[in-house]
């Protein structure tokens, strides 16, 4: 994956006023909701987001991202919604370029919700990403300071390596046999995810109650949490979670035939790619 220089802008002034793509630093702080029309309700935990777009309009990049920046606005995109729950630190702009083509070159990173400011393109899953501390991006991220890109920039992964190598530790191995052992007449389902619990008092009350394991799970973008029908929040895998599963369905001695043939099919039956 080839670099491209980009200039960091921390403020909208210096964005030029032209047509362009870009691609917004958003930190969240704390978990934000997502809800979007015809999809369960989404949790995206604390972290670093990257979301890709683009302005045609006047005043250019400059008008767009500027408005990313501000917490009074009236609600009209997705990403309204994490731009007034968190900080956008800064972006990457590119002057005549096309936010598909920006996210085509950082794909390899985990997708916290499928759909989300795509629900018009044709092309991308997402056009929000998780760029998880230590990770490089395919452009200059020289101008972000620490206190933007995260205490772990000296730890300097490339994209492709860090998916190619995501793997469950042997917590989350356990964890995944004990959930999906086959103890009943109708075996549970890699699809319906991990049920959890919530928080029954406190300032959290009601919000998904995660696990260590379930958080490092989280963070690595192996699962996404989401509200079921009947309001019981679920871990859900995601392409990278699959992944990292048939990794251990290959192994017998990771996943035993004899207790889970049923999660071995499953996988055999799931396209890799969707």
């Amino acid at each position: 994956m080839s670099r491209q220089t980009s200039r960091f802008h921390r403020t909208a002034e210096t964005v030029p006023p032209i047509a362009g793509a870009y691609v917004l630093l958003v930190r969240l702080a704390e978990a934000v909701d997502v809800a979007l029309p015809g999809r369960a309700k989404a949790i995206l935990p604390p972290g670093r987001y990257l979301y890709c777009g683009s302005a045609r309009g006047p005043g250019g990049l400059c008008a767009r991202v500027g408005r990313h920046m501000r917490r009074d606005k009236t609600f009209r995109w997705h990403i309204d919604r994490l731009t007034a729950a968190g900080t956008v630190t800064g972006c990457w702009a590119f002057p005549a370029g096309d936010e598909c083509a920006l996210i085509t070159r950082i794909a390899a990173l985990p997708i916290p919700v499928p759909g989300f400011g795509s629900s018009d393109c044709t092309i991308c899953r997402s056009h929000l990403l998780i760029w998880p501390d230590g990770v490089a991006l395919p452009f200059d991220v020289a101008d972000v300071s620490l206190a933007a890109a995260g205490p772990d920039v000296v730890r300097v992964l490339s994209v492709t390596a860090m998916t190619n190598n995501l793997d469950f530790t042997p917590a989350e191995r356990d964890l995944i046999r004990r959930e999906f052992m086959s103890r009943w007449s109708e075996p549970p389902r890699l699809a319906d995810g991990i049920l959890l619990k919530r928080w029954a008092t406190g300032p959290r009350r009601g919000e998904p109650k995660l696990t260590a394991t379930i958080q490092i799970m989280l963070e690595l973008g192996l699962v996404t949490i989401a509200e079921t029908d009947r309001g019981f929040p679920r871990a859900h895998f995601t392409e990278s979670g699959y992944t990292a599963l048939r990794a251990i369905a290959a192994s017998p001695r990771q996943l035993p035939p004899e207790r889970y043939g049923h999660l071995i099919d499953e996988l055999a039956d799931r396209p890799e790619d969707r």
